[in-house]
């Protein structure tokens, strides 16, 4: 049979290779002969939702959405759930901002104090957002900006001042009296009613429904309209929301952006972008959003389009308000494993922990592969057990595989090369795995819609390195360091390159912890030069991977090449200390740091019991080769949790895959022999005369 290792190499050179044909075919940036051509109409709709899209209850809505560009849009703003101020604010900022006020309060900008409140509370806030940020740029370039309809419509619209150009009482005579170059225009009637009351939810969307069509009559021709669900509700939990445009730049079909790079999803903070963009006018630096452009129209209904949004909206609900409790289910798993692991090294009885080792080395990986099944339609409840039931299957697979019967690495190198397997298959079709993954990439949350996040990295990193070390166990020197740097190498390049993984963290932790275990399995004596020469090439490759992304036009950036527009800019310290401090956040709150805990308890205990002659390392394990993977699992745990905004989550993970197939490559010294079978006693009893 073959290693593996060599099939792993196989499918991450063709994953390469699809990942970059479909991230080329699937986007299409907006003709820059047509963006900006005409007026840009923005109309905000708080808490406006695809649920809320239908053909007998909106039809101005339903026959809009069949002839633009759709998306579900994230709302996420600097507050914990985006009122309609604060989702206001960030469209105009461009980035997550902050209103710190009463879910029924809109702040007047026009008031000095008020404006100033506005600027005081995003000043100290995370994204720092500049209030005014889109109608200073349109101001700057000598765009007229007029405010329509709702109070929201100016904190929208307004420039640093809290002023616009101008306020008319209806979109055409922004248009027509104003000669307006931007309109902004908020629709607020369903904001304030209650999703229970079904009479007034429709009258809300009747009247909204109305004014859309009076707004669609009075448009020219080479006008384009941006139609935005830009809150949520003045109660209840966070949803996605609406996102159509239409006009010159776009088509029929989905809409996405750079910010997402997920077709049909897109952001709040991207709408300033994308105003900025069709207005010809250049996009700051710090604002993170991109602007929308059109995907390739697939042929897809508007009805299979809006039921597709209505169930990820569904599904990203349940995901978020079920980590509360399936996190500490996940994370009780590897504290019980820990337990049973110090047992069974006290009672030196360990036939179990090999194949109870790998299906607990599985649980993170068959969060991802549950995904294969629409256990949403079901409510909650299927979470748990899809996700261990997929675990002990996958987990007693790899355990009677040939190559786990043959070698003590067998079962670690197996399972290592699925978890490599899947996850970057994942990353090279789009991660549809990822999206809505427990532990991975909830759009409501919007940490990220794509490639390969900061979980699926900690469980890539580890598996690498321990596949890495099984197929190098045993071997010389020289082969053994070609399989772990061709491993590491692809595994690097996946997780880094925009069209992929598009991780610039993970690299950074990613490359050294690869280079120690090479180091290692080739006999090198490590000193301050391959210290350095590691840096050196961590740094060189980080740098050419962003390079890489912001040689491309602004509007297709991902974060990586925007990274880099922001240093030369001055901004990007803003974004350094962001992470940082949701890094540091995870030392103090959340289950991570439980499951670390147990780790340390598990490495302790490992570290006291081997000193004291109770445990011992087979004869079987290369000890020089296990003593690098550590050394390299080590490595990857301490700079993930530094240069990621996910912190101790990376350690965590790590370790959750590393830790319970490591454990048995120890044994209990002295242990007892395994009992006889029967068919042994049998043949005992006829060799002694026995009955």
């Amino acid at each position: 049979m073959r290693r593996p290792g060599s099939v792993v190499l196989a499918l991450l050179a063709a994953c390469l290779l699809t990942g970059a044909t479909t991230s080329a075919a699937s986007a299409q940036a907006p003709d820059p002969e047509t963006a900006g051509a005409g007026p840009v109409v923005v109309v905000g709709v708080p808490d406006l939702r695809w649920q809320d899209v239908a053909p007998a209850t909106t039809p101005t809505l339903w026959r809009l959405a069949s002839r633009s560009s759709v998306a579900a849009m994230t709302d996420r703003s600097g507050e914990p759930i985006t009122r309609r101020a604060a989702g206001w604010v960030s469209l105009n900022a461009g980035t997550r901002a902050r209103a710190d006020v009463p879910p029924a309060v809109v702040p007047d900008p026009g008031d000095p104090a008020q404006l100033h409140a506005l600027r005081a509370a995003n000043a100290g806030a995370a994204y720092q957002a500049q209030v005014g940020a889109l109608g200073e740029a349109l101001r700057r370039a000598g765009l007229v900006v007029d405010a329509v309809g709702g109070p929201g419509a100016v904190l929208g619209a307004m420039a640093g001042d809290g002023t616009v150009s101008t306020s008319s009482p209806s979109v055409a005579a922004a248009l027509v009296d104003a000669h307006a170059d931007v309109v902004v225009v908020e629709l607020p009637q369903l904001y304030a009613v209650g999703r229970l009351d079904a009479g007034a939810v429709q009258a809300a969307l009747t009247a909204i429904d109305g004014t859309v069509a009076t707004i669609l009559t009075t448009l020219p021709r080479n006008a384009s309209l941006l139609l935005a669900g830009v809150s949520e509700g003045l109660t209840g939990p966070a949803h996605l929301h609406v996102a159509m445009a239409t006009g010159p730049s776009f088509g029929t079909g989905g809409l996405t952006s750079a910010s997402t790079g997920r077709d049909g999803v897109v952001q709040l903070i991207d709408v300033a972008p994308t105003v900025l963009s069709l207005a010809g006018s250049p996009v700051p630096s710090a604002m993170p959003g991109a602007p929308w452009h059109a995907t390739t129209n697939s042929g897809i209904t508007t009805a299979r389009d809006v039921a597709a949004f209505v169930e990820l909206d569904e599904r990203s609900v349940i995901v978020r308000a079920s980590v509360r409790w399936y996190y500490p289910a996940v994370a009780g798993t590897a504290l019980l494993f820990v337990l049973v692991t110090l047992i069974a090294w006290q009672r030196r009885r360990t036939g179990i922990l090999r194949p109870l080792g790998a299906v607990v080395a599985a649980v993170p990986l068959a969060g991802y592969l549950m995904q294969l099944v629409p256990w949403w339609r079901a409510g909650s409840w299927p979470q748990l057990p899809l996700t261990f039931g997929i675990a002990l299957a996958l987990g007693l697979a790899a355990a009677s595989t040939p190559w786990a019967g043959r070698h003590r690495w067998g079962t670690a190198g197996v399972l290592g090369a699925v978890t490599i397997a899947v996850i970057i298959a994942d990353a090279a079709t789009g991660s549809p795995l990822s999206l809505d993954a427990p532990f991975a990439d909830n759009p409501i949350i919007a940490g990220r819609f794509r490639g390969i996040g900061n979980v699926a990295f900690a469980l890539l990193g580890a598996a690498t390195l321990v596949l890495s070390a099984a197929v190098a166990a045993g071997r010389d020197s020289r082969r053994g360091t070609l399989t772990v740097c061709g491993l590491g190498a692809l595994a690097v390049a996946v997780d880094g390159l925009p069209v992929l993984g598009d991780d610039f963290g993970g690299v950074l932790a990613l490359l050294p912890a690869v280079a120690v275990l090479a180091i290692v399995v080739a006999r090198i004596r490590i000193s301050g030069w391959h210290v350095l020469a590691v840096v050196v090439a961590t740094a060189l490759t980080t740098g050419l991977f962003a390079l890489n992304d912001f040689s491309r036009p602004p509007a297709q950036r991902t974060h990586l090449g925007r990274f880099i527009a922001q240093i030369g800019d001055g901004v990007a310290g803003t974004v350094v200390h962001r992470k940082l401090d949701t890094s540091l956040g995870t030392f103090s709150t959340g289950w991570p740091r439980w499951i670390v805990l147990g780790w340390v308890v598990l490495a302790l205990a490992a570290w006291l019991g081997h000193r004291r002659g109770r445990l011992r390392v087979p004869a079987a394990v290369d000890l020089r080769t296990a003593r690098g993977l550590l050394m390299a699992l080590g490595t990857l745990a301490v700079l993930g949790a530094a240069v990621n905004d996910s912190g101790l989550e990376i350690t965590a993970f790590a370790f959750y895959l590393a830790a319970p197939l490591l454990v048995p490559l120890l044994e209990p010294t002295g242990a007892s022999p395994p009992p006889p079978s029967p068919k042994s006693r049998e043949v005992g009893r006829v060799g002694t005369g026995g009955p």
